[in-house]
């Protein structure tokens, strides 16, 4: 068995968009490949504790970079490693954001709290189909039981360039998911999901060139580069497709479960 880790990507990857969690047939097929010994690992911008009750069906991961790589998370929910966005970070985020009345969220080991725009989060929560894992943070003080290890916000690549203008010694990386999307990941220098597989790899006792990584976005390219093989779903962003190994399937009806039964024969 060449590949012994598959790195996976959530929405517009294992979960279509037009379905509220996974389908049953994606499940299936990725809990037969990790029965057959290939580890699991979910790879995600949310918090680990960010991803839905119920979202993933059956699958129960043997690893999570999440956070977009900021927090690796092994199969008891225990962090093998962390990234906390600093208070000078955090801080200039907050003031930009409010500046400009922008939603902005963190991750916190409890939740994503979203200090500002509260309702906007919650808005596209519901029109994406996915459980309301978001809380109001309004009153911005959480930070003071512990300092996040992620955000995400809502904006215009042109106010992501004006944050730079202002605070590019940061070294903060704006990474948006699609081409003309307005939300990203807000990560710090040196972090996103290529990194966090890379981490993942070498607590695992892997070699990357043993690893599958699958999605979509522009914020699954740089796992696509990392990882032996790349695959970009069918339905993904130009950037994915150019730094993948090859493209896959759609999302729709269930991709993954045909890249599985393609990449590991003998496990059905």
């Amino acid at each position: 068995m060449k590949y012994k880790l598959l790195l996976l990507d959530i929405d517009g990857t294992l979960r279509p968009g037009s379905c509220e969690r996974v389908p049953r047939e994606n499940a299936e097929a990725v809990c037969a490949v990790q029965k057959a010994g290939v580890k699991i690992a979910i790879a995600t911008g949310r918090g680990r504790i960010g991803v839905g009750k119920g979202l993933l069906r059956s699958i129960r991961p043997d690893y999570w970079v999440c956070a977009g790589g900021a927090q690796l998370v092994d199969y008891k929910g225990a962090d093998l490693a962390l990234h906390r966005l600093t208070t000078e970070e955090m801080y200039a985020l907050v003031d930009f954001f409010e500046n400009y009345d922008l939603p902005l969220r963190f991750t916190f080991h409890d939740a994503n709290h979203a200090y500002i725009g509260y309702e906007e989060f919650a808005r596209r929560e519901r029109e994406k189909n996915l459980a309301l894992n978001i809380v109001d943070g309004e009153d911005q003080d959480h930070h003071l039981t512990e300092m996040p290890f992620g955000a995400f916000g809502f904006l215009p690549q042109a106010m992501a360039e004006k944050f730079q203008e202002q605070y590019g010694y940061l070294g903060l990386n704006f990474l948006f998911s699609y081409p003309g999307s307005d939300g990203c990941d807000i990560l710090q220098k040196g972090i996103d999901k290529g990194t966090g597989l890379l981490e993942l790899a070498k607590l695992a006792g892997l070699d990357p060139a043993d690893c599958v990584a699958v999605g979509d976005g522009d914020n699954d390219v740089a796992m696509l580069k990392a990882a032996g093989l790349g695959i970009a779903m069918g339905n993904g962003s130009a950037a994915a497709k150019a730094a993948a190994d090859r493209t896959g399937p759609d999302a729709e009806p269930h991709g993954i479960a045909e890249l599985c039964r393609e990449l590991w024969p003998e496990a059905f």
